[in-house]
């Protein structure tokens, strides 16, 4: 059945360097197969046109056609209801967002509860915890257990009359764990909470059925699950979404303007604000008509068959250390790992230059791997077409890793400088009573690592150390920085930019790039932050 499947996606026949691509990067985004990305070729040789209100053949057809893809979607996710209760959205986020602003902005009253959980992706997170500050609510997370699993008793003891809302990833994208979704909606639906289902992991690739397990909301993305990127869904309960209050505002969602009032149309355009992703919610239907052609429970079968292959022969090696529930107990297609001595992102890129594609970071959920007391993870994550084969390039690709990182440093793709910096490195450890420390856990660049600075009382930079549990190349690129600072003043290093790219003459891989400036930035960041100390 893979073989012919892997036939409907032409991408799967690229090769990367010479190397046939292996695609495990599924759970960040899939592929997308030929019947789907063929909808938009029907659609704007055919019948290209904006939707509702034009009383012309193309848009009537269009309408239709859009309309009906709501239909889809709704019987795809065991919505009774219909359209009436899927929304259309860009993707997950902007379905979770809808419904914290729609429903938890206009609701929630100090003294509320909101209780998620610590494996939640930052999509839901992030926006709960402004909800909360806007609103005065409280947030409480469910703790995940040693093996990756939600703790059940503390749920118990968090969920009370207090909850308003209860968010729950359906499905973790970092542990695969399949969460008790059903037993933790009961719990919260016995205190007349809401309950909001995070299922950009779960649509994908098991069947779903929003009914049976007691989601009043459900969010979820097109292109996880075979289809076009910047669209998704979310289903809502059809009485919840009549008595709640627009998200966005403007044309298709209205019913009557006046220059006083305006009133709304029914649902779903109510909370689809003006021209719509048309072709993209078409193509998502016909992704949806894919996956099940296959069948879910088949998905979802070949998804753990792959999960246990990778899973068994991962943690068979000493030198690998696996996250999320043990193995044999179901899990979605994903496992996330490290190798002893190699960080992500230089993993990564030793497995790219075979062809393989990975995920290599904290995957929007950097509460969990600091719950993990890791900095970052590898995530090798399957789909429909890949097969054991895959796996297998994957465990040959990480044999003697760190053997295979020197080699790959000295390929002459780096900089003779930065290969020096990472074989002898400069100043690495901490300074005692610095003037200023500066961690790149409080930027964005994705690596972990810390920066201490003697500043003079003229403001010259007498001394610089670091601490890094950052990639080779950033940890390089540290250790260049802390020489190449002294004698600067903090102005001038406020007011870095490229220095390292000169000096490394651009000879580095592009892929490397955030590596590359990443360490620069944090200090940038670090002298601007202190002299606005300076002028408080």
């Amino acid at each position: 059945m893979t073989r012919s499947i892997r036939a409907d996606f032409p991408i799967l026949e690229r090769e990367i360097d010479g190397h046939p691509l292996v695609y495990l990067d599924n759970a960040a985004t899939t592929q997308t197969p030929r019947p789907v990305y063929e909808v938009f070729e029907e659609y704007f040789t055919g019948y290209n046109a904006n939707v509702h209100r034009g009383i012309h053949t193309l848009s009537h057809e269009a309408s239709v056609a859009y309309e009906e893809a709501h239909d889809r979607l709704a019987k795809f996710v065991g919505a009774s209801g219909g359209r009436k209760e899927m929304i259309f959205t860009k993707g997950a986020t902007e379905s979770i967002n809808l419904v914290a602003y729609g429903l938890g902005l206009n609701e929630l009253e100090p003294g509320d509860q909101i209780v998620t959980t610590e494996m939640e992706h930052h999509a839901s997170m992030v926006t709960w915890q402004q909800v909360a500050k806007k609103t005065g609510a409280d947030i409480e997370y469910i703790r995940v257990t040693e093996d990756g699993h939600l703790d059940v008793e503390h749920a118990k003891s968090l969920i009370g009359p207090e909850t308003a809302i209860l968010s729950v990833v359906h499905v973790s994208n970092v542990l695969g764990t399949i969460n008790p979704v059903e037993a933790l909606a009961a719990m919260a639906h016995e205190h007349d909470a809401y309950v909001v289902v995070d299922g950009a992991q779960s649509a994908p690739n098991r069947p779903v059925d929003v009914e049976s397990m007691g989601a009043d909301f459900f969010a979820f993305s097109g292109h996880k699950m075979a289809g076009p990127t910047g669209i998704g869904g979310l289903y809502g309960k059809q009485a919840i979404l009549e008595e709640m209050e627009p998200f966005l505002f403007g044309g298709e969602m209205i019913r009557h303007v006046t220059f006083t009032r305006s009133s709304w149309n029914e649902l779903p355009w109510k909370f689809e604000a003006g021209t719509p992703p048309i072709a993209e919610g078409i193509a998502l239907a016909a992704a949806a008509d894919y996956l099940e052609a296959i069948g879910m429970d088949a998905i979802a079968a070949h998804e753990n068959e792959l999960a246990q292959y990778a899973l068994e022969a991962l943690e068979a090696r000493d030198d690998v250390t696996t996250y999320g529930p043990p193995l044999g107990e179901e899990r979605s297609g994903l496992v996330a790992f490290n190798v002893d001595g190699v960080h992500g992102h230089d993993l990564s890129s030793l497995l790219n230059d075979r062809g393989i594609a990975v995920r290599a970071g904290d995957h929007c959920t950097q509460p969990l791997h600091d719950k993990l007391d890791i900095p970052g993870s590898v995530r090798a994550s399957f789909y429909v077409y890949n097969t054991t084969e895959e796996i297998d390039r994957l465990l040959e690709a990480i044999d003697d890793a760190p053997a295979k990182l020197e080699a790959y440093l000295r390929s002459g793709r780096y900089h003779e400088r930065l290969v020096d910096h990472h074989e002898n490195p400069r100043n690495a450890g901490g300074l005692e009573d610095a003037t200023l420390v500066k961690s790149s856990e409080e930027t964005s660049c994705g690596d972990d690592g810390e920066f201490h600075v003697d500043v003079t009382a003229d403001g010259t930079i007498e001394d610089v150390a670091f601490e890094s549990e950052s990639c080779a190349v950033s940890s390089a690129v540290a250790s260049i920085l802390s020489t190449e600072l002294v004698g600067m003043t903090v102005e001038e290093v406020a007011d870095l930019e490229g220095m390292i790219v000169d000096h490394l003459e651009g000879q580095y891989p592009s892929l490397r790039h955030e590596c590359v400036v990443g360490p620069e930035d944090v200090i940038r960041t670090a002298a601007q932050e202190y002299l606005e100390t300076l002028e408080r």
